[in-house]
């Protein structure tokens, strides 16, 4: 069954939640919203969407793949984070490209990129467009009067598979489940599985140095890149070359990896293979407290049993999840997964006596909790879509930090967040988990949830982001573990990007793209 792109929200149209089973999820969240909800006010259809008039026409050459519809410049407009929707809904003229390519093959692009610079256009790469941090948004683009949005999901191709080295080539555009099934029957699988995974494209992974569902045993998608192309903008394409690794002076891969294509048009990439895995266990701990949990954690981190999954959810996270499976939690939750070619019962027995030993009480049925929280995590962003509805703001920001911050960090940036919540919406709650273990630190994944006004989302967001954000980098943490920097992290990366490096990015963003035309306002101008 083929389904519809959401214009107006997250993945599919078909996979919406429905109102049966958003109501007992109002329900459950209502003491913390401090009462029921605005009354649902649907969002614009996408024809009421107004957006900036085309100010280009592209030539005839190229109109079998660029578009100035409506339709196509409205679907990749933004992204699809919360200030996405809400500024999709506020009623204003929406900045958007005033054009969409679709190339198909590496000579379209080129003539894309040709007509763009010709034009006076800058470009923005777009792979599946579910950047939650301004990646893909038109905006603050300088003296640029208007952008082409270049979306790569037709440049889909997998170019071959070398189960020897157990490396995948394929063009950057192809989406995740693509990728997966197109390794059915080589006994190798990628296993990455970011909550965008439905919604996502190679390309998209490694421009934003994400991590997925499995990255506490296969790390970041930096790490799985044995070599890429990209293609600038006067059209020649850059490849390096497919190592297993290399001392000859930086990585070239770690340039073009997180540059969310402000230094290049990723193309296509060689990205290292797992074997399918034959064994796969779970279990699931609880813990009276996130405290305590976090403890375990580091414990099993650190005897480098390296779990291909480690989860912790604290009690509101825990609430909220088994609450969008239709159950109920109570206390922090670990959840573990092992998986590889052979018997990981070892590696999973070890680890859950290692939880015992520092409180958790593991549960009957190991897997309950796993399930929970699988149905739950791809679920999460259509929740956030309906709440919307009812002028519920729901976000979330992910950073990490040394051990030697925990939890003290935690607790701050809980703190921080729920007084902003208070000063700004009246109540609201905040839920953590764990999403990625280091053996010096940990990624931690924040949500919060809070009660908005239906005209006023853009402010209340606008004051939210920027509290949380002064918490995060006041605490020493990052401001992002996967989600890259994008617009919205801009002014508080600063603070861990040092000023001679951030002078070096300049320098290459200058050698690469003299013009400055490739996603323009992202990186630093200054």
């Amino acid at each position: 069954m083929n389904k519809t792109r959401n214009p107006m929200g997250w993945g599919y149209v078909e996979d919406a939640i429905d109102k049966s089973t958003l109501q007992p999820i109002l329900d459950v969240m209502a003491p913390v919203l401090g009462g029921a909800p605005q009354p649902a006010r649907p969002g614009p259809s996408a024809a009421d969407v107004t957006l900036a008039t085309p100010a280009v026409d592209p030539p005839q050459a190229l109109a079998a793949f660029v578009s100035t519809d409506h339709d196509q410049r409205l679907l990749r407009a933004v992204g699809r984070s919360f200030r996405d929707l809400a500024t999709l809904r506020a009623g204003t003229p929406l900045a958007a490209p005033a054009a969409v390519a679709t190339p198909r093959n590496p000579q379209e692009l080129e003539d894309t990129l040709a007509w763009a610079s010709d034009a006076g256009l800058a470009a923005i790469p777009f792979g599946g467009g579910s950047s939650v941090v301004g990646g893909v948004n038109p905006e603050d683009m300088g003296d640029w009067p208007g952008a082409v949005t270049i979306d790569l999901q037709r440049m889909n191709q997998v170019f071959g598979i070398n189960e020897r080295d157990r490396v995948v080539h394929a063009e950057a555009g192809i989406l995740g489940p693509a990728l997966e099934n197109a390794l059915a029957g080589t006994g190798l699988a990628v296993r990455h599985y970011p909550q965008s995974y439905f919604h996502s494209t190679l390309g998209g992974w490694v421009a934003t140095r994400g991590a997925g569902h499995f990255s506490t045993l296969r790390a970041k998608i930096e790490d799985r890149v044995q070599s890429l192309s990209v293609m600038l903008p006067d059209g020649s394409t850059s490849t390096t070359r497919p190592l297993p690794a290399s001392s000859i002076g930086p990585d070239p891969n770690r340039l073009w990896a997180g540059s969310e294509g402000a230094l290049g048009v990723i193309t296509d990439v060689r990205l290292r293979l797992v074997a399918d895995p034959a064994h796969k266990l779970s279990a699931s701990i609880g813990f009276r407290d996130f405290e305590t949990a976090l403890e375990a954690t580091r414990a099993i981190a650190q005897a480098e049993i390296w779990p291909a999954q480690m989860r912790v959810l604290d009690p509101f996270e825990h609430m909220v999840s088994t609450a969008l499976a239709g159950g109920a939690g109570e206390g922090a939750l670990m959840i573990l997964g092992f998986e590889g070619e052979y018997d990981v019962s070892r590696q999973r027995d070890a680890a859950v006596e290692i939880a015992r030993a520092h409180g958790g009480t593991p549960r009957t049925s190991g897997d309950s909790g796993a399930g929970d929280w699988r149905e739950a995590f791809f679920r999460q962003p259509y929740l956030r879509d309906a709440l919307l509805d009812h002028a519920v703001i729901v976000d979330t920001f992910e950073t990490a930090v040394p051990w030697s911050a925990v939890p003290a960090f935690y607790h701050s940036v809980l703190e921080a967040t729920g007084e902003a919540l208070d000063e700004v919406c009246g109540h609201g709650g905040v839920a953590c988990r764990v999403t990625h273990a280091y053996t010096d630190g940990v990624a931690l994944y924040f949500s919060f949830y809070a009660p908005g006004e239906h005209d006023a989302l853009l402010t209340q967001w606008h004051a939210l982001k920027a509290a949380v954000s002064e918490a995060v980098v006041a605490g020493g943490g990052t401001m992002s573990h996967h989600h890259a920097m994008g617009r919205d992290h801009k002014t508080w990366a600063r603070t861990e990007i040092p000023d001679a490096f951030r002078s070096a990015i300049r320098g290459a963003k200058s050698a690469l793209d003299p013009t400055g035309m490739l996603n323009p306002g992202l990186w630093f101008a200054d």
